[in-house]
């Protein structure tokens, strides 16, 4: 499935592949993935903008270079994937949702492979992946 996914979107110039997400902007110290600048993203109760979740994403070499040449200028945010999501929001950057990379939960993963599905990333869609997250 990866295989295919990057050989049909190779030749576009600036392409961002992966599970796409939104989830809660943690505002409360102490907890895993807590965001120190989550006023920046609204108010209390926010979410996060649109970006791929970090258990597996792809970006093209167009924007691999954009990231490379500006690295010293592009802010980070306490989470990675968060950050790549940042530097792309204002680009022509198109965004590709594919949920076949990834599964939900064990018994998913099991399931798709049975079927010759082989998931390549899992995440529980259920609370944007941080639920029980130091278990998993």
């Amino acid at each position: 499935t990866l295989g295919t996914t990057l050989i049909r979107h190779r030749s576009k110039p600036r392409v961002y592949i992966g599970c796409m997400k939104s989830g809660p902007v943690l505002a409360q110290k102490g907890v895993r993935y807590h965001e120190p600048e989550h006023w920046k993203f609204g108010d209390e109760g926010n979410k996060y903008f649109r970006h791929a979740t970090g258990q597996l994403y792809a970006i093209s070499k167009d924007l691999a270079t954009y990231i490379s040449i500006n690295k010293h200028v592009l802010h980070k945010y306490a989470n990675e994937d968060v950050s790549l999501g940042a530097w792309f929001i204002g680009l022509d950057v198109e965004h590709i949702d594919d949920r076949r990379l990834c599964c939900g939960t064990p018994p998913d993963c099991e399931w798709k492979a049975q079927a010759g599905n082989v998931c390549v990333a899992s995440f529980d869609w259920t609370c944007s992946g941080i639920c029980r997250s130091v278990e998993r």
